[in-house]
Formats: structure tokens, sequence, C-alpha cells
């Protein structure tokens, strides 16, 4: 088990204490109060003040359920259940779910009387309501939520079979064949379905008229995931960009990237007069749905919570060749639509989709969860992260930008602990997950931000050096700054809210600290001079050897 801190596990920790500020100040658990209600309002995507306080049931006799909530709308319910933990320590565990079996049995099987001599009210109530709307509850959904949640042991796996299997039967038959969904709660989940809940056209329905009479589905899978092809009118596409703007491309793995020179290419195809061949010659988009409704009848196309994952800069430039007034009238474009609400197939199309142009793999993992949280814990810090190219930047003044390429080398550098390494600059070990992304990202942003801090003053010391001629504060930046971070990696870690404050307003000694592993470094290298020719500093400390070298000299 591990209880390290992730980009993720960040920003729901931010929430929970900015929960605590609001609603539970003087009160004692606040944080495992806070958590619930985090829980509840991500999950259910519910606002905080429409929380009713009678779903929380967390008490005397509550038999592992801390939260019951209905949901209803058009006469149906949807029951959510919930177990939360919030401990900095606790995984998922089997007692637990030992518990929430205990729970489930009160609501669903044990008899009045025996529900009757809970000691908690709120839950016996809740109970009375549940059995009293039977006719009406159409999907049961139980949630396990963990802060800590990091891996499943067998155990665990075992258990949740159990239950599953126990109440997909229960369910079932006890409210007229409703559904039920188990489901294991983390933060990366929790992070993830805030961004969900946030996107800018959740429900709402698209038109689109079609070109084309073919409205079945290419592909249906038995999960429910269906894939079409369509031919839509160029204009069409363009309106969409005009009434739309960035809504529409909250998914796409890459920002709009302006006159390029492929979107020109683009755009010259789109208002050339060999307009007519644009279907042959252009990829086309890619749009990802919650819903579609195909429409033969009336040649159009009803698409909810759309979203164009690939080919947003040809959007884009029709969009452009139309405001310009230059488009041509016959140009059509090939689409593909999917229908799918599961996130990571949704990212799995963007990156499969977009891989095969000049993309790198950093706009591929733009979207990634961990990516998402350190941009989320950067904006509160006031430093804007940058981790997509051409990304909308928001109107405000950061203290400084950080794309996320120049923030993985640093923590490759400084943090993992491979400065030779990082100097290679290559995008590939930064944001492959078969290489390097994991070891790279998986921290605490506060801590990739005090790593960045660090580089950047080294950084600014190389620049001021480089025409004085001293190769080693020119070439060795990433090494000074990992000898930095080594010499005081305890009082880094300690606080890294006050150590980032005191970097800001100069409590650290950074130009100290800089002398120091400046010397250490030389008192290196010269050592080394001494037992083999260096032709070339630069080329000498991009070998990987050296990064084994000098930490072995560290640890001395």
């Amino acid at each position: 088990m591990t209880n390290k801190i992730t980009p993720e596990k960040t920003v729901v920790n931010l929430e929970i204490e900015d929960i605590e500020n609001k609603y539970f100040s003087k009160e004692k658990n606040k944080r495992g109060k806070a958590f619930q209600l985090l829980c509840l309002s991500i999950l259910n995507n519910i606002a905080y003040k429409e929380i009713s306080d009678e779903d929380i049931i967390d008490g005397n006799d509550e038999e592992g359920i801390d939260i019951i909530h209905l949901d209803e709308s058009e006469n149906k319910i949807i029951l959510n259940i919930f177990n939360c933990k919030s401990s900095l320590s606790d995984n998922f565990s089997a007692n637990d779910l030992t518990k929430l079996q205990a729970g489930l049995a009160y609501i669903f099987e044990k008899t009045l009387p025996e529900v009757q001599k809970l000691n908690n009210s709120k839950f016996v109530d809740k109970i009375i309501t549940i059995r009293n709307s039977k006719e009406k509850i159409i999907r049961v959904n139980v949630y396990y939520c963990v802060y800590n949640g990091s891996s499943v042991s067998n155990n665990v796996k075992r258990k949740r079979e159990e239950i599953e299997s126990t109440y997909t039967k229960i369910i079932k038959d006890f409210f007229n064949n409703a559904s039920f969904y188990f489901n294991f709660v983390d933060c990366k989940k929790l992070v993830e379905q805030k961004r969900k809940n946030e996107e800018p056209l959740k429900g709402v329905r698209i038109t689109i008229p079609s070109f084309d009479k073919n409205f079945n589905p290419i592909i249906e899978t038995k999960d429910g995931f269906k894939g079409y092809v369509a031919s839509i009118k160029a204009d069409d596409v363009a309106k969409l960009v005009k009434k739309y703007q960035d809504s529409l491309f909250e998914k796409n793995v890459r920002g709009w990237l302006k006159y390029n020179k492929k979107n020109a290419d683009i755009y010259d195809s789109a208002t050339s007069d060999e307009s007519e061949l644009f279907w042959f010659m252009n990829n086309g988009i890619t749009i990802i749905a919650d819903k579609i409704y195909p429409n033969p009848f009336d040649l159009k196309w009803e698409i909810e919570n759309l979203q164009i994952v690939n080919g947003q800069q040809t959007a884009r430039m029709l969009y452009e060749a139309i405001k310009n007034k230059k488009l041509r009238k016959n140009i059509i474009v090939l689409c593909r639509i999917y229908e799918t609400k599961d996130p990571n197939l949704i990212n799995k199309i963007a990156k499969a989709t977009n891989s095969q142009s000049s993309i790198g793999s950093r706009d591929l993992m733009s979207n990634e969860p961990e990516q998402i949280a350190i941009e989320k814990v950067f904006n509160t810090l006031n430093y804007y992260y940058e981790r997509q190219k051409g990304q909308l930047r928001p109107n405000k003044k950061f203290k400084k930008e950080i794309n996320s390429k120049k923030l993985a080398q640093i923590s490759l550098a400084v943090i993992c602990n491979k400065p030779s390494l990082a100097r290679k600059n290559i995008e590939d070990n930064f944001f492959n997950k078969e290489k390097y992304y994991k070891e790279i990202f998986e921290h605490d942003p506060k801590k990739l931000l005090l790593a960045y801090l660090i580089f950047d003053y080294c950084n600014e010391q190389s620049r001021n050096n480089k025409s004085n001629g001293d190769d080693l504060k020119y070439f060795g930046t990433l090494h000074i700054a990992n000898i930095i971070w080594n010499n005081n990696i305890n009082s880094f870690n300690k606080n890294l809210n006050v150590q980032i404050r005191n970097f800001e307003t100069g409590k650290i000694d950074i130009k100290k600290e800089y002398t120091k592993a400046y010397k250490k470094l030389n008192k290196i290298i010269n050592n080394i001079k001494q037992q083999e020719e260096v032709l070339s500093l630069g080329h000498y400390l991009s070998r990987l050897e050296v990064d084994s070298l000098l930490f072995k000299e560290l640890k001395k």
C-alpha cells in the first residue's frame, strides 16, 4: 500500500480544505464530513447548497453507510449509496466492504422491526423511504470512495465480486428489474468526473444537417459504444464553430494552432478551385457525444454534448474561410461520430485519431487526469500551466508561465535524479507511460512547482554567466538544480506551501545554495577530468552514466 501524494490527491485535498473552511470549521472530524460532501457533490453532480443534511447518515448504527441520496426526475428515482474514507493512509479494504455489505442488508433484506432497532433515525427514515419508493427506483449506485485509493488487493476484489453477484439479483427482484452498479472511487476518478460535470456542452443537444442518407451505425458493441460515418457540409461545420467556439474542443488533445503551414493548406483547399476534392484530401473530423439521435426523416443529426476530439484545425479553418466570405459552397467534410460516455475510451480515441498526424506525445497526454490536476493546483497558486500547445490562456496575470514539457524535464532531472537523461530533452521519454511519465508526474504538484522554481533560478544564473564562458554553469543547470534539491530534500518535503512561499519571498537563501551546489559539481567534474579526457562538457553531462555517478557522490 502507498500514500504517495499524486496531482489528483492534491487537487482533491484542496477541495476538502475549502469545504472544511466553508462548512465545518468548528466541527470535529471536519475532514471526513468535507470528503463526504465532496463525493456526493461530484458523483451526483449536486451543488453543495442543494445537499440535504438528511442525506448524510454517518453516525451511530450507520452500518458502513455514510450517505444515501435519492435522485428523482420524471417519476423515476436513482438510489445512490456511499461509503467514504477520507484518511490519508487507508486504502480499499475488505473490512470496509464487509461493513458496507451489512448496511446493504439493512436497506434491502432486513425486516422492518429489525430496521427500527437501529439507533440512527436518519438511516431508518431513508430505508423506509426507499421501500415506499420501490415502484420508482430504476437504478442503484453504490460508491466506495477512498481518498488514498491506490491498489486493489485480491481479497478486496473477491469481496467486491461477492457483493456485486449477490445484490445484482436482489436489486433486480426487489425493484422490478432495477440495475445495480458497484463503483470503486479514488481521487483520479473524482477529478475525471468533476471535469465531466464542468463540460460546457454537457446536456446540450446540437443539430447538424446531413449531406447523405446513411444514418446506420457502422459499428455497435455489446457495451453500447456506437460509431457512425457521415458527410456534413463545410458551412454547417463552420457554423458550429461560430456558435460554440472553444466549448467544442474541450476534449481535444491539442489547442488551436492558428495559421501554421498545414492550417494554411487547409484554408487554401477550402477556398480554391479544387474545393470539390476536399472530402478526398482532408482527414475530416472526429466527434464524440454522450448521446446521438439520428434523424433520417429530416436528414439531420441531433448530438448531445458534442465534442470535436480530432479535426479542430480543419473546423477552425473552415470557420475562418466562411468569416472571410471565401468558403466554397460545394465542400463536404467526412465525419466520424462516436457515442460513448466512457472517459478512458474517449481519451483513447482522441489519442488514436490524432497520433497519425504530426502531433507530439506531450499533446497526446494533455488530457490525462494528472495533467488536469497539475493545471488546477498551479492555477490556485497563480502559476499558468500550459499542458497542450495552443490551449486557451485565461485572461489574468500569472507569476510565471510553465509548459508541461519543461516541467517534465525539470522533474526528471531534479526530483527523479536523472539530470543527464533530462538534458537530452526527448519528449517521448517525458510523456510515454512505458518510460518515465509516471515517475515524472505522479507527485504533489506543489513539489513539481518548487523544483521548477529552483531550476528557474539556476537557469537565470546560466544565462547571466554564458558571456563569461563558464561552461559548467551553462551546461550544468539541471545538475546544479538537482544538487540543490538533494542538499535540502528534508526541509523541502516538510511543508511545500511554506517552502514555495519562502522561495517567492526570498526567505530561502538560494544564492548560497546555488554556490554550494556549483562547487560540489565543479569538484566532481574536476575529479573526473583527472581520470579521463572530457572533450566537451555539454556532451559529457548528457551521458547517462553521469546520473548514477553524481547520485553516488551526493550520497557520500
